[in-house]
């Protein structure tokens, strides 16, 4: 499948591409020559909204969801720091309709149940008016949040201090000029049904909390404070480094941590971004068979208006007739296969972008996984013959219109942690777009992407527990134990010679089940308030529930299945 979403983050997580160099070019504005791009807001996504009704947005310029209930105003102070304020009354109205609705429940079942309730005691009467106050106090829970996201990472740790911005990140937290009691602002979240949160990425530190509405302005203070005035108190130090080491003991043990760090010093920093080694053979952790193949590239973020690796990725993904997945699965080499780029911090930033498949091997395929790159080599040499399609480009561009325009709304601090990364690569208007949305399809882009993705400057890298005892190196930081190898006199001929490609490997046919009409259906049967049997069989029967208040074009599906020897499902 293809590897498109953004990873998720904790503390020293993955993060997003690199800064624009100051006086560059912005990264959304066409290359010289090139003609402008068209707006999102023309075509696709123009209507499309609930019912057709548009709400009001607040800022013009910034294109969101027709879906999208908030509304948002851009500034930029005197400092030079930039700021996006969002306004969510639609939260506010939900929690009082919800509220109406409890309201109106409980007063029926006070009519009903009145006589029962005569005879209670006092303390009872206590009680229901406890739950009366909790009750009237509900709709201050609504929450508010807020994130600053800061162009400084671990790249740039002095050589002599590495993991020296991961600690600063703790050590902003312990308090401040204004705020000096440590944990302060913590004691004040915890106190208000707030939460917080910071990652160090490699061009990113991202700091966020959440919290009461009606406390919100008091913690901004406490919080700004952190950036203002830190006092990187002595006695935190010491406590600090072990926190930061203990989340670096936490991440040892992890497979993924280990091959990111190990293809860093052996292919990044051995050999530079743009040549290949020879392949790595790792002994994992796990008992897992897994193949990586990877591409170190020039640094794709400019091209975001294009996402020339997200194309190229849904075809290396996908699993349909044609695909290297379903060949490989043929032959029982392989279980599951992902292609692309993370958008991680260290997959996607502004030294280079990393492009990588992995294949989740069978015992088979462990055995035959020179078999298993070569097809892979064939099948981008195939895209490379056929050059980018216009008609592959649109379809997908039109699944992720889709998908942004009934997009579902996220908790209010894991927007703003996204959306202040944005504010970092994107210019104003694609702020909430420019990383879900493929503006316009560009052959040359994706063909200059594409051609990159050669044999001879790919990186192999082989987990398997079989490795043990012939895997002489040891990575530093995590100690890996792994070996680097030359590739086979053989494999390495015919990969520098025009190869013939496998005549089972083609591209996806049409995809003629993408939506393009999204107007609902009138309803043909009453509303009701449980699922109906609408069909039964003697291999299973069906259910339905129609939605009557969100009325938007979703579906949501689920099955259980049943032994006819068992009452409980399987």
């Amino acid at each position: 499948m293809p590897q498109t979403k953004k990873s998720v983050r904790g503390a020293g997580g993955a993060s997003r591409p690199g800064d624009p160099e100051p006086g560059d070019p912005d990264p959304g504005d066409p290359e010289p020559g090139e003609p402008p791009p068209p707006s999102p807001q023309e075509g696709r996504l123009a209507g499309g909204g609930r019912g057709g009704v548009e709400l009001e947005q607040g800022d013009p310029d910034i294109v969101k969801s027709p879906s999208d209930p908030k509304k948002y105003r851009f500034l930029e102070l005197g400092n030079g720091l930039r700021v996006l304020l969002i306004s969510d009354l639609s939260r506010a109205n939900e929690n009082e309709e919800g509220q109406q609705e409890e309201s109106e429940g409980d007063e029926e079942e006070e009519d009903d149940e009145e006589d029962d309730e005569e005879g209670e005691s006092s303390a009872s009467s206590d009680e229901e008016e406890e739950e009366e106050s909790d009750e009237e106090e509900e709709p201050e829970l609504m929450e508010a949040a807020a994130a600053l996201c800061v162009g400084v990472g671990s790249f740039c740790d002095p050589d002599d201090l590495p993991g020296l911005a991961h600690f600063l990140e703790h050590m902003v937290f312990m308090g401040s000029e204004k705020f000096p009691a440590e944990n302060d602002f913590d004691a004040f979240l915890k106190r208000h049904g707030g939460s917080d949160n910071a990652s160090t990425d490699c061009e990113r530190t991202v700091f966020q909390f959440d919290i009461q509405r009606k406390f919100f302005r008091e913690a901004l203070d406490r919080w700004a404070q952190f950036f203002i005035c830190p006092l990187m108190v002595q006695d935190a130090l010491d406590r600090e480094v072990e926190a930061v080491d203990s989340e670096y003991q936490l991440a040892r043990p992890s497979d993924s941590h280990r091959k990111e760090m190990l293809f860093g010093t052996a292919v990044l920093i051995w050999s530079g971004p743009t040549t290949a080694v020879g392949p790595l053979f790792v002994v994992p952790v796990r008992k897992v068979h897994a193949l990586t193949i990877s591409w170190a590239l020039p640094p794709q973020v400019k091209h975001y208006r294009v996402k020339p690796l997200h194309y190229i990725s849904w075809l290396m993904g996908h699993e349909g007739t044609g695909s290297i997945l379903s060949l490989l699965r043929k032959r029982c080499w392989a279980l599951a296969l992902y292609g692309g780029n993370s958008e991680s911090g260290f997959d996607q930033n502004s030294t280079y972008s990393i492009f990588s498949i992995s294949v989740t091997l069978t015992d088979l395929g462990y055995q035959n996984f020179f078999q298993v790159v070569h097809l892979v080599f064939q099948y981008l040499k195939m895209l490379q013959n056929l050059g980018p399609q216009q008609r592959i480009y649109e379809e997908i561009q039109k699944i992720e219109d889709n998908e942004f325009r009934y997009q579902e709304q996220t908790d209010p601090i894991e927007f703003v942690e996204n959306i202040c990364e944005n504010m970092q690569l994107f210019p104003k208007p694609d702020l909430l777009t420019g990383d879900q949305l493929m503006f316009h399809y560009d052959p040359e882009v994706i063909g200059t992407a594409l051609s990159l993705l050669t044999p001879l400057r790919a990186n192999l890298l082989l987990l398997a527990p079989e490795n043990e005892g012939s895997c002489p190196l040891q990575e530093k930081w995590f100690g890996t134990s792994y070996s680097c190898d030359d590739i086979p006199e053989e494999w390495e001929r015919r990969w520098e010679s025009d190869f013939e490609l496998n005549p089972d490997l083609h591209l996806p046919a049409e995809n003629r089940f993408i939506a393009t009409d999204f107007n609902l259906k009138k309803s043909d049967c009453p509303d009701t308030e449980f699922p109906v049997r609408i069909l039964a069989l003697e291999q299973g029967a069906l259910w339905y529930k129609k939605d009557h208040k969100f009325k938007i074009p979703k579906v949501g599906s689920g099955s259980d299945r049943w032994s006819r020897s068992s009452s409980r499902p399987l």
